[in-house]
């Protein structure tokens, strides 16, 4: 802060805006939450759908299926057929909002020591905690393998969209990330068993991986084949973009398509407020004892709280395949 913190308080005093401390105490400490919590990694937003929620209703979320391809109306300039209706069916899933929140409190003692540490230490930490409360979030839906929107589980037998390889610079580790880009390419839709079209474009694995992630991926790669030192060049070279998401277990790996077709996972906000909010209950106590108080208080603690609307929810599992968990 640029002023004390007793002289800010005495000045508005002077002036007959007492009243406006505690929320001009509430801007400075929320500026210092924001900037804690954007210093958080969100590499989460590159493999996640994000939509704004506009009430904490529940929301549909549709995918029309049914299309699979065009018919030919003119060919070489000779009318060959008709526009034919098609039946046009759907699957889908709802999203809706939670809020998840903390309080804390700034008590006389605090501002009477100028003690300016203090107060930024709380709202800093509050800040750290939202941004990894939400990726616990999106990662934990991964963990715990949850329903999708056709009702099955995300990964399960009939989506045929896991195995049990450990992700490693080998002949098996690339076997299987390629194993997982077909498995995602090769997509088709549900109702037509026409290909989607999707492109797998992510690594996704935690902080235990990166490294072995890089190295498959990285240019100029050699996979041993054989015991006198022969090798092939990696096809994987550039082929896939390496992402850590921090709370993954150790041993998780993942490969995804791009999230705007079919996304694995939403995370929705309220308006489309990104960050939490930083509330402030205004000081109802008076001083009925009397007697001159040089500050003039009339209140021992300002009553701050943080609160995070936001959704979590798995959508689709046709772009998303998962390695060893």
């Amino acid at each position: 802060m640029h002023k004390r913190l007793i002289d800010m308080y005495l000045n508005l005093k002077e002036s007959g805006s007492i009243s406006d401390f505690p929320n001009i105490l509430g801007n400075v400490m929320y500026k210092q939450l924001q900037k804690s919590f954007e210093a958080v990694s969100t590499t989460w937003r590159q493999v996640v759908s994000i939509s704004r929620l506009a009430d904490f209703k529940p929301h549909d979320r549709t995918m029309l299926h049914g299309f699979g391809g065009l018919d030919k109306i003119v060919k070489n300039g000779v009318r060959v057929g008709d526009y034919k209706d098609r039946a046009i069916q759907d699957s889908k899933y709802q999203i809706q909002l939670d809020t998840d929140g903390a309080a804390f409190s700034i008590g006389r003692e605090v501002i009477i020591n100028d003690d300016q540490n203090a107060l930024s230490q709380v709202p800093s930490m509050l800040g750290l905690a939202s941004a990894r409360h939400l990726n616990e979030g999106i990662t934990g839906l991964l963990a715990a393998d949850s329903l999708s929107a056709d009702g099955d589980r995300l990964f399960s037998v009939d989506h045929a969209n896991y195995s049990n390889i450990a992700l490693a610079n080998t002949a098996a580790g690339k076997a299987a990330v390629i194993a997982a880009i077909n498995k995602i390419e090769k997509s088709v839709d549900i109702r037509t068993g026409k290909r989607i079209g999707l492109k797998a474009k992510y690594l996704v694995t935690g902080i235990d991986l990166q490294f072995a992630a890089i190295e498959l991926l990285k240019a100029m790669n050699f996979i041993p084949v054989n015991t006198t030192g022969g090798g092939t060049a990696n096809g994987l070279e550039g082929r896939l973009i390496p992402i850590v998401l921090p709370d993954l277990p150790a041993s998780a790996w993942y490969v995804m398509a791009e999230p705007s077709l079919f996304p694995a996972i939403e995370v929705g906000f309220l308006n489309g407020k990104q960050t939490p909010d930083l509330l402030v209950r205004k000081p109802e106590m008076v001083n009925l004892a009397g007697g001159d108080d040089m500050f003039g208080y009339e209140f021992d603690d300002l009553l701050y709280k943080v609160r995070y609307d936001f959704a979590l929810k798995v959508a689709y599992h046709q772009g998303i395949f998962r390695g060893k968990a």
